[in-house]
């Protein structure tokens, strides 16, 4: 249950066996490449740029052809539009394909359809908001060709605002007296003028215009009256309509026929473009070249077996890392474990050779995602929604791993209800008088004896908390610095258990926080090894660097123990003796201050600690909600009773409201096992990742991507293409 081991590997082969060794490599996906060994300069591929020019022009016509049949295709797998669907494939059908000539001809079919429905579209778009600038004019019996005017007169078309209209015409009828306004349609609050002024005062009513809300209107492209031009526009609107109809049938046909084959080319290509790409990082000689790269201890006879064929002329070396090496992280867990390494990879692998968090925060996970639900009915419908989702719907690898975590979770809440007494937040009383065997389990009330529950979450702060540091001393010993492991962590410890001592005993309060702190202090400082001093030091100066040691825990006694002696004189005089005379003493006066603001720091736990209080709050709040549903439920079926008394018809009102009652209840605790849900991973995981990762786990490796075929959309199957099911 760790970081899997690797192994570093260094393959060097006869160029002439570069496509078979590349191929064998991509399709095992075992091996994880490197850059090649420094000594050796980069493989020359200047041979492979038109290879792979030709496969980025065949991968760029491939992924325009899916893409645009994507978005004609309809999926046939339950939740199609929320779930990513999984085509499955042959391997050796999948190795066979390629962009041939189909696939291009394919590819301008499609473009063809594309680029006649974008010109169509924009033909219909600018004809319809042609239409839409038409409609106030309607009206107007004079065609457009004739809207410049005739020789004594001038026209002015143009759109204003109807609250605006009487100020305009004022305006005009102070300016000249042959003006003539023709007000036509208004639409949404604008109306459309002709405006008709003879020739001798156009200047003068075109500048009075210009000064009102008068926008001017003109169809220079049109000629016959506006209802003709404005139908003519429709229609043609409606004939390109049809038209953009047939294109849609005839790429949703593409689709049927050719989606699922385009996705599988478009990965292929992708796959075997990756097979040129990568050997950008091959080392080269005149006539060999060399790959470095590392692959898991556990594949190792798997890449052995996979490159047997070549043996003649490839040689194949393995070796463990070395110190300066970074291998790539892959987690090696458990099968029960596995799906805890959801959170694993959400905040950030572990560096190799680092202990791996995945089992250590299960349990921790496992727990408080139950007390954020703990509802036997919630947990029943999460099992029941997580089971259907990872064994009746096509989903990813990942996205089963997560379920399965969710399916943990629900049988950790229904265990949590039953000892909360909760199924779906009903009254226990009542559900106890039903089912009397239930009674006895119920452990708490958390509605009733918060505060106890409450303590409860802190406790379990407590130990998660002081659980991480004991991890963090624990790997520091075993990289060998047991130092910084007593010192930094298990004096922290140290210090917190003096306080419980203090409070589970008031006759030691003094004792235990003096000698907790001040230890603590000193131990944190690591004043200890300062006072000792350096070897090099004179003996007078380690002699009074001992000494002011010994005060200073003297000291420490003397205050604990409330014994009247002149110790602390005694301390500060050796302390000032010694910032003058003596650079140990110096040295550890430092250290002791560095200590005491680390445990200043240490005030930061108990921030921590109350995080875990959260988890009594979210809880609670899905109880209350999940009331507040049965409540409103109960107020619908309250009239079912009188209905079925009543006979009759009654019955059939009766029934209605039981169902109605029933859809509240199923709908509301549906939305509220959802959100809760949301809350109970959240939540969770930010005190795993903030409260519990930061006292021991640093992360930042770097995940393990073997050198394989791409096929994200893809599943690849030894036999025969299959749809996954059941427990696949």
């Amino acid at each position: 249950m760790a970081v899997a081991p690797m192994l570093k590997v260094t393959v060097l082969a006869h160029q002439s066996v570069m496509d078979d060794l590349v191929g064998r490599m991509q399709r095992a996906g075992v091996l994880a490449i490197d850059s090649a060994p420094a000594e050796l300069p980069g493989l020359d591929s200047s041979s492979d740029e038109d290879r792979l020019h030709r496969l980025e022009e065949y991968l760029a016509d491939a992924t325009f052809v899916r893409d645009f049949l994507g978005r004609y295709h309809v999926s046939g797998q339950p939740f199609g539009a929320f779930v990513s669907e999984k085509i499955h494939i042959d391997v050796d059908e999948f190795h066979s394909l390629s962009a041939d000539a189909a696939m291009l001809q394919l590819y301008r079919e499609c473009e063809e359809i594309s680029s006649r429905s974008a010109t169509l579209q924009r033909e219909r778009t600018r004809l319809l908001h042609l239409a839409e600038e038409l409609l106030p004019w309607e009206n107007l019996h004079l065609q457009i060709s004739r809207w410049l005017g005739t020789e004594h007169m001038v026209l002015f078309t143009g759109i204003v605002p109807a609250s605006d209209g009487a100020a305009i015409r004022q305006a005009l009828r102070e300016t000249a007296s042959d003006v003539t306004v023709e007000e036509l349609q208004s639409v949404n609050g604008r109306a459309a003028w002709v405006v008709m002024a003879h020739r001798a005062v156009v200047d003068a009513v075109r500048a009075t215009l210009a000064l009102t809300n008068f926008q001017e209107v003109g169809f220079p492209d049109l000629e016959d009256y506006p209802a003709e031009e404005r139908a003519e526009a429709l229609e043609r609107a409606d004939d390109i309509a049809e038209e953009l109809a047939r294109l849609d049938e005839a790429a949703q046909n593409l689709a049927a026929a050719n989606h699922s084959r385009c996705v599988a080319v478009v990965e292929a290509v992708a796959s075997e473009l990756d097979s040129v790409i990568v050997r950008g990082q091959f080392g080269a000689t005149e006539r060999t070249f060399a790959i470095g790269g590392w692959v898991r201890a556990s594949q190792r006879e798997e890449l052995e077996a996979v490159l047997e064929p070549l043996a003649d002329e490839v040689d194949v070396s393995f070796a463990e890392p070395a110190d300066d090496d970074k291998p790539p992280v892959v987690l090696d867990n458990l099968r029960i474990i596995r799906p805890f390494e959801t959170l694993t990879d959400l905040y950030g692998l572990p560096k190799y050779g680092e202990v791996d968090p995945t089992p250590l925060l299960a349990p921790f996970f496992l727990l408080f995602f139950s007390l954020c639900i703990c509802d036997v009915g919630y947990g029943l419908m999460l099992i029941a929604g997580a089971w259907y989702i990872k064994n009746k719907i096509d989903v990813a690898p990942g996205v089963k791993r997560f379920m399965d975590l969710l399916m943990y979770g629900g049988a950790g809440a229904m265990v949590a209800g039953v000892l909360f007494g909760s199924y779906f937040a009903l009254d226990f009383k009542m559900v106890a008088g039903a089912l009397p065997f239930l009674e006895p389990l119920q452990v708490i009330d958390p509605l009733i004896e918060l505060p106890k529950f409450l303590i409860f979450t802190i406790v379990l702060g407590v130990i998660q908390v002081f659980f991480g540091i004991l991890i963090s001393a624990w790997d520091l010993a075993r990289h060998g610095d047991r130092r910084a492991a007593f010192f930094d962590q298990f004096s922290t410890i140290l210090m917190f258990a003096s306080i419980g001592v203090a409070a589970a005993v008031p006759a030691l309060t003094m004792p235990a926080i003096v000698l907790g702190v001040g230890v603590t202090a000193v131990f944190k400082g690591r004043a200890i090894e300062a006072a000792l001093g350096r070897k090099e030091s004179p003996g007078w100066d380690r002699a009074l660097g001992i000494s002011w040691l010994v005060a200073v825990l003297v000291t420490l006694v003397t205050w604990a123990t409330g014994l009247s002696l002149p110790v602390g004189w005694v301390l500060l005089g050796l302390t000032l003796v010694g910032l003058a005379a003596s650079k140990t003493v110096r040295r550890s006066v430092v250290a002791l201050l560095g200590g005491m603001y680390a445990v200043y720091s240490m005030t930061s736990f108990i921030g921590d600690i109350l995080s875990y209080t959260r988890l009594a709050a979210l809880g609670l709040s899905g109880m209350l909600v999940g009331m507040v549903f049965n409540t409103l439920a109960g107020l619908v079926m309250g009239g079912a009773g009188g209905l079925f008394a009543s006979g009759g018809l009654s019955v059939v009102g009766g029934i209605v409201v039981v169902l109605l009652g029933s859809l509240v209840f199923a709908v509301g605790h549906t939305f509220n096992v959802v959100i809760s849900l949301l809350g109970a991973f959240v939540h969770p995981a930010r005190l795993q990742f903030v409260e519990f990762f930061s006292k021991f786990y640093e992360g930042g490796g770097r995940p393990f991507k073997p050198f394989a075929h791409r096929t994200k959309s893809l599943v690849l199957h030894a036999g025969g293409a299959r749809q996954e099911g059941a427990g696949s």
